[in-house]
Parts: C-alpha cells; structure tokens; sequence
C-alpha cells in the first residue's frame, strides 16, 4: 500500500508537468480583425475623371438647312453709295483680307441682323425695285448657280488676286454665274456656313481637220472658277448675308460691274443679293425610337 501511495505521489506531478507544458506550446490564435461599421457614403463634387469622363460618343444632331435668296435689282447707286444702309450691316464679320480684296474689286459684303430687315427694306422701297426670290433646302449643297449676266458677247475682267497683282483676262460669248454652296459650320450649332464664288462659263471652239479638205467646228462650255474672289462667311440664326457692289464697281472692267451692275436702255441698275439661311433640327422622341418619324424643330 505505502508503494502505492508513492508511485501516485510521483506520478501527479510528471502529469501536471507535462499537462502545463503543452498548454504553453500550443500555437496561439491569432486576433479576429475587427472591421469598423460602415460609414455613409461621401458625396464627391469633383469626381474622378473615370468617372464624369462619358464612355459613349456624343451623337451628331443632324440639321436640315433651307436657305432663302433674294436678287434685288435697283437703280445704279441706291446701295453701293448709300452709307445709310451699310451702316445697318456688320462689314466686319468677313474676315478683314477677304473683305478688303473683294472690295478693291468692286464688290461690298456683310452680315446683318434680322431685325435690322424692316429698316433696310424701307430704303429699297424708296426706289423702284425688281425682286426674284429662290429657296433651296437640304443637308448641305455644293454647287448652286445663280445667274447674274447671260449671253454676254464679250467682257474685259480685271482683279486683283490675294498677292495684290493686278489680273486681266477677256472672255467671248459668256454667261457670268455666282454659285453658292452652304452646310453646317463645324462646331457651330445653328449656325451656316456660305460660300460664294464667282463662274465664268464661256463658250469655246475649235476647229478640227476632218481629212485632208474639209474641217468641223467643236463646241463646248467651260465653266471658270475664279477661286481667287471666293467668299465663305457663318452666319448665324435670325442674320442674313449682303453681298452688293461697293463704289469700286464704277469701273468697267471690275468684277462688281460684271457681275452687279447692268448697262440699261436709258440706266444703269446694280444688284443686291441676300441670303438667307435657316437651320432646322431633327427631335427624336427618346421613347419609342424604332416607330418615330423626325420633327423638324426650327
């Protein structure tokens, strides 16, 4: 029995020995993370560029241009000296050397306001006036010819050019054409952008040997350009374009007067040309894309 009583006194203690020591090599856990409660959102005045940058392309509003011209034919001075009615007209919206060539050559351009229509028609009605009125409507056009002087049997034409320099051609038998162009201006909502360029479209010959003998006249038109005297000017909603001769036209061989200006039975007239454009936008119903038909919204 005291053997016993020995071994279990002996033996207690080993066991609690060992029993501490695997307590104390035991891995320990590692700490839960505590997260901290959500909080509310921020609102962000500036937000990243990922953000507020717009993935989509903007789509193009398409327009539909209806430009409206007037030929007005008065007598010889009513407009090219009148400082009364280009006191009305932005001569400043063309730029300054296209301004200043086409002046020099006999011809007055500028931009006036719709409300400024009223006043500069009373001038014309104060003397006898001839009026052709023309409309033209589309997306965009390149090529409109408006004729000026027909059948002209012979004509002297001297210009100066962009470097200064005095040009002179002479035509026979031609037809003398401003031709018009208009589209939308680039990045310029509600705005046209007109050009305007003057044509000499004359008639050529040349004769042909047909055998050893006999000979065959050939006949054909040709239309010149006269790229040098070309107007482009935007112009705006509620504005319209003059294009008229200025004082410089009194010379014969200037291209105001062989254009603008007509040699009559007893007088002289000289013409006026207004245009007119106005744009027309596209509205889509954004509800039903695949049954609406376009709205034309002015």
């Amino acid at each position: 029995m005291m053997i016993h009583r020995l071994v279990r006194l002996m033996v207690a203690p080993a066991l609690v020995a060992l029993l501490l020591e695997g307590v104390g090599c035991a891995p320990k856990k590692p700490a839960a993370a505590v997260e901290p409660a959500p909080s509310a959102p921020r609102m962000q005045l500036f937000p990243p560029d990922a953000q507020a940058r717009q993935m989509d392309a903007v789509p193009e509003v398409p327009y539909l241009i209806q430009l409206s011209i007037y030929k007005i034919t008065v007598p010889a001075g009513t407009i090219s000296r009148s400082e009364e009615f280009w006191k009305h007209i932005d001569e400043h919206a063309v730029d300054i050397p296209t301004y200043e060539q086409l002046y020099k050559n006999g011809v007055r351009v500028g931009v006036a306001a719709a409300s400024e229509w009223d006043y500069l028609k009373e001038i014309l009605e104060q003397n006898p006036a001839k009026t052709q009125p023309g409309a033209f409507s589309g997306r965009e056009a390149k090529a409109i010819d408006l004729e000026m002087k027909l059948k002209v049997p012979y004509q002297d034409l001297f210009y100066y050019d962009t470097s200064g320099d005095l040009v002179g051609r002479s035509f026979e038998r031609c037809d003398n054409l401003i031709r018009v162009s208009f589209q939308p201006a680039p990045r310029k909502p509600g705005t046209v952008r007109l050009g305007v360029c003057p044509v000499v479209r004359s008639l050529r010959e040349r004769v042909v040997a047909i055998g050893d003998v006999n000979t065959r006249t050939l006949q054909w038109v040709h239309p010149e350009q006269l790229y040098e005297l070309n107007l482009s000017a935007d112009v705006p909603l509620d504005s319209f374009l003059v294009l008229a001769p200025s004082p410089e036209a009194k010379w014969p061989t200037s291209l105001g007067n062989n254009f603008l200006v007509t040699d009559g039975a007893t007088e002289q007239t000289e013409t006026i040309m207004i245009f007119r454009p106005i744009t027309y936008r596209e509205k889509l119903e954004l509800k039903n894309l695949a049954t609406t038909q376009p709205v034309l919204v002015p």
